[in-house]
């Protein structure tokens, strides 16, 4: 789900005007999650979005809403989910032996969602004289806490709140500006031309990840660039996340008439993953129509909250 979401449900569950059916929706969101049926976690990206808001209790309103509804719950960081994709289509496209590997997609809280794991530890001076269950407790409700200051961006120390700093929109600039200068461009090309574009900048954007894997896996370079070209589109296509990548870069060379936001960046990384690895997503008016031409992905993405009313308990 993504922010925009997230933040009309906080209106609701604080009493703020919400759009019509949201309490309803989440009436049944609540009854998905305390069932198990389930989940709606978040990604890096929310955390990113919540900070950038300057108010800090709406900052801290939005996030208490956040981690009670999501559980805890985190999604796997979108390098990760690179790097399993890409060395899972190493594997095959250059036939290896490498066992295959499983990922987590979904996991808990903010290490999951970054991808780094701090392996944070409180370390006790006697603690045989204090009962391993007071242990637990209070380490869970310290995590707790620490897991709440970063989603919400605000350190509190006595009386005084201090804010983490708001987000570099540097790259969601640059981002835009891209998706500016690329719209409509498929006026200028022709579908063979098109083609080529779009798997030649696919295939640039994970250069890193495919030098990295190939040094795991053994494999010199030389060897995958002689694939050729015909494989390397092969290649990009096993790739879940990398298909819904060209989806979209297709479906804005097409279109001219879209408009560029300064949440594409986020909403193209993170809501592209999301229909890859989850059953339902709801997101904002234009990625849900840019995604519900594929016929893959229009069964699992809406822009209406109260939608989730039709995903049933099995």
């Amino acid at each position: 789900m993504d922010q925009l979401h997230w933040i009309e449900i906080a209106k609701c569950v604080n009493g703020k005007p919400a759009k019509d059916g949201t309490s309803e929706a989440l009436e049944h969101m609540n009854i998905l999650s305390n069932s198990g049926c389930a989940v709606f976690p978040l990604s890096i990206s929310h955390y990113y979005e919540t900070l950038k808001h300057s108010d800090p209790n709406r900052r801290q309103r939005l996030a208490s809403v956040m981690r009670t509804l999501s559980q805890g719950f985190s999604v796997a960081a979108l390098r990760n989910i690179v790097r399993h994709e890409v060395r899972s289509a190493l594997v095959s496209i250059l036939d290896l032996n490498n066992k295959k590997e499983e990922f987590q997609y979904l996991g808990k809280g903010f290490e999951h969602a970054l991808g780094r794991y701090f392996n944070l530890k409180l370390v006790w001076p006697k603690p045989e004289h204090i009962p391993e269950y007071i242990r637990n407790k209070f380490e869970n409700d310290i995590f707790s806490i620490i897991e709440a200051t970063f989603l919400s961006g605000v350190l509190k120390s006595g009386e005084i709140e201090y804010l983490f700093t708001k987000v570099d929109l540097t790259s969601d600039n640059k981002f835009k500006d891209h998706l500016e200068e690329w719209k409509g461009c498929a006026s200028t090309m022709t579908e063979a031309e098109l083609k080529r574009r779009i798997y030649s900048i696919t295939f640039k954007d994970i250069l890193e990840p495919i030098s990295e894997e190939l040094v795991y896996l053994g494999v010199p370079l030389e060897k995958f660039m002689l694939l050729g070209e015909e494989s390397f589109c092969r290649f990009l296509n096993m790739m879940p996340t990398r298909k819904v990548d060209m989806h979209l870069r297709e479906q804005w060379a097409r279109n001219g008439s879209l408009t560029p936001k300064q949440s594409d960046l986020n909403d193209w990384c993170y809501i592209g993953s999301a229909v890859c690895y989850s059953d339902f997503v709801i997101t904002e008016n234009q990625i849900t129509d840019l995604l519900s031409r594929s016929q893959i992905y229009a069964p699992k993405v809406t822009s209406k909250l109260s939608d989730i009313l039709n995903f049933n308990i099995a």
